[in-house]
C-alpha cells in the first residue's frame, strides 16, 4: 500500500457510543478529536452542549456547523487547548476512536482529566485488534494496513479488551459501563467504501456511505442481529469497544 497516497474518508456513526449515552441531556461534552462530528452532532441534537477539538481544517469547518463550538488545534497541544478552554469543566469528555492514532495515548488521556468536572465521566471508544478477521489474517501470516477498519493505516496503537481496560485504569479511571459495536460484517466495509469512493477527488462526499441505501438497509435488518450475536463473544466478534469511566 502507498502510505502517502490520499484515500477517501467516509463519515460513520458510532452507534455503540450513542447506545451507551442513552437519553442523557443537559450535559456539557468535550469531544476530543471530533472529526466531522458525525456522532457528537447526535449528542447535541438531544439537548447537550458539545465542544469539539479537531486539527484538520476541513473537518473542523464541517464540525463547526454541527456543534456549539470547535477548537481547531492539535489535541496534543495542551497549552493551546487550555488557553481556549480556560477555566471551563465538562461533564463528559469523549475520546471516540482517536487514542489509537496517537504514539503515546496514556499521557494524553490523563492530561485531559484536568478539564473534567467533579463527578464527570470519560467515554473511550477503541477498535478491537482481536476481531476475528484480524486473527484469521495473522493465522495465515498476513498483517496488512487498510484505508479503514481495525488496521487503518493511520493507527499507531492496537488494543484488545484487556489492554484497553488497562489503558483506562492506568489513567486513574474506573470503568463503570461498557458496550461494543459488532464486527461480524464490518471487515467487508472497506470494500463498500472502495466501491463508493472511486477515484479520490475534490468531489468526494464523506457522507456517501451514511446516505447509501445498502447502509440504511443494513442498520434496519442485519445490525440488530449482528449486535446480538457479537455480544456473546465480544473479544472475537466486536469491532469497537466503548467504555464509560470515572476518576477513582
Amino acid at each position: 500500500m502507498d502510505e502517502i497516497a490520499p484515500y477517501a474518508y467516509f463519515e460513520d456513526v458510532n452507534w455503540g457510543l450513542l447506545r451507551l449515552w442513552g437519553d442523557r441531556r443537559g450535559a456539557s461534552i468535550l469531544d476530543v478529536g471530533c472529526g466531522f462530528a458525525t456522532t457528537s452532532e447526535r449528542l447535541r441534537s438531544v439537548g447537550n452542549r458539545v465542544t469539539g477539538i479537531e486539527s484538520s481544517g476541513v473537518a473542523a469547518s464541517t464540525a463547526a456547523a454541527r456543534l456549539d463550538e470547535v477548537i481547531e488545534s492539535d489535541l496534543r497541544d495542551l497549552e493551546n487547548v487550555s488557553t481556549r478552554i480556560g477555566s471551563r469543566k465538562f461533564d463528559v469528555i469523549v475520546f471516540a476512536d482517536v487514542l489509537e492514532h496517537l504514539d503515546w495515548p496514556l499521557p494524553v488521556l490523563k492530561s485531559y482529566l484536568q478539564f473534567l468536572a467533579p463527578a464527570g465521566a470519560v467515554i473511550v471508544s477503541l477498535p478491537n485488534i482481536g476481531l476475528w478477521s484480524t486473527r484469521l489474517s495473522l493465522l495465515v501470516g498476513r498483517f496488512e494496513y487498510a484505508d479503514t477498519g481495525v488496521l487503518d493505516r493511520t493507527h499507531l496503537r492496537f488494543f484488545t479488551r484487556k489492554s484497553a481496560r488497562r489503558l483506562i485504569e492506568e489513567a486513574g479511571l474506573t470503568i463503570t459501563r461498557r458496550t461494543y459495536n459488532p464486527g461480524m460484517v464490518r471487515p467487508f466495509v472497506p470494500l463498500a467504501k472502495k466501491l463508493l469512493a472511486g477515484k479520490v477527488s475534490e468531489n468526494h462526499d464523506p457522507a456517501a456511505l451514511l446516505e447509501s441505501a445498502p447502509y440504511r438497509a443494513y442498520l434496519k435488518t442485519v445490525y440488530p442481529i449482528e449486535r446480538m450475536i457479537s455480544s456473546l463473544w465480544p473479544g472475537m466478534l466486536a469491532f469497537q469497544m466503548i467504555f464509560e469511566a470515572r476518576p477513582r
